[in-house]
């Protein structure tokens, strides 16, 4: 498969997941049956969808409040922060912030939405 058309499919995969919930789902919650360190992410659906996944993360541009958001309303579970928290802030600043914080406190990684 070349690049345009890699770039095609994953178009149209997100274009559906946002038809669908007016955004990406994050990967816990589009397949729940995938445990964080399956196999099942590195082939099969789950690899399929976290290509898909990555290439509407990277094409949103979100800044770091945005991003808080989106996870704010699929909350990590915790065996997924650290995963979470690479997305956030990458590099050392995610480690960083889940070290600071403990790797189990979700909320103080992801403060609870103000309404």
């Amino acid at each position: 498969m070349n690049d345009g058309t890699r770039e095609l499919l994953d178009a149209a995969a997100v274009g559906e997941q946002l038809d669908a919930h007016g955004r990406v789902l994050p990967p816990w919650r589009a397949y729940p049956e995938i445990e964080r360190y399956s196999i099942g992410w590195r082939v099969g659906n789950g690899e399929w969808y976290l290509m898909v996944w990555w290439h509407w993360w990277e094409s949103a541009r979100m800044d770091e409040a945005e991003r808080i958001v989106y996870y704010q309303a699929d909350e990590p579970p915790h065996e997924w922060l650290d995963w979470a928290a690479q997305q956030i802030w990458p590099g050392e600043a995610g480690v960083r912030r889940l070290a600071g914080h403990g790797r189990h406190h979700a909320a103080a990684i992801f403060p609870p939405k103000v309404p």
